[in-house]
């Protein structure tokens, strides 16, 4: 265990060597799962995935930053009525799918569950005991 508190390695690294050793006299495997650990696995992989999104979005902004002023004059283009109609068939397709898709299914497991209990029954009718 001394040799393991080298100076060397920083004190995160030493304290995960520390805790993923396994001394022999235990008798479960998985001694060192505690709550702090459990909340450390749920946690940590969540934070990474913050900062790397962070980071790639604060890398985007810097790469978009000289294009915005492109942009800002060809705002003309964007407020022109002609493109900012929408088809009635858009219209209509965001309005049926979220309705029937939800619909479709709720139809298809009620058929699935009614075959299942419906074949269940005429199998109790057939074998009552």
């Amino acid at each position: 265990m001394a040799s393991l508190a080298s100076p060397s390695l920083p004190s995160c690294l030493l304290s995960l060597l520390l805790l993923l050793q396994l001394p022999s006299s235990h008798a479960d495997p998985f001694y060192w799962v505690s709550p702090g650990v459990l909340v450390l696995i749920a946690v940590l992989p969540v934070l990474l995935l913050q900062v790397a999104v962070g980071l790639l979005f604060l890398c985007l902004q810097r790469r978009l930053r000289g294009k915005l002023r492109a942009e800002i004059e060809n705002l003309h283009r964007t407020f022109d009525p002609h493109f900012l109609r929408v088809p009635c068939w858009k219209i209509a397709l965001f309005v049926i799918v979220p309705v029937l898709g939800p619909l479709v299914a709720l139809i298809i497991c009620y058929n699935w569950l009614h075959r299942r209990l419906a074949g269940q029954f005429l199998e109790e009718l057939r074998n009552p005991f």
